[in-house]
């Protein structure tokens, strides 16, 4: 039986990656426009391969918690 992810790393949930269009989704925006937020320096993103990006979810709760954007 194999443990879920969060009991074997607590910290798991803050390390939990989306793409760039589940991001959007989340935000109401276009992906283009999170391109924009991550080459900004607003959101923290993570390369995988050559074209994969994928963004972290602490970091797309932080830029959405953060007052007056």
């Amino acid at each position: 039986m194999p443990q879920e992810l969060e009991t074997i790393v607590p910290e798991a949930n803050d390390m939990r990656l989306v793409s760039r269009r589940h991001a959007a989704q989340l935000m109401d925006c276009s992906p283009e426009q999170v391109s924009n937020l991550i080459h900004r320096g607003d959101l923290d993103a993570i390369r995988i391969g050559a074209r994969g990006v994928r963004i972290t979810l602490t970091s797309l709760k932080r830029f959405i918690d953060y007052p007056n954007r």
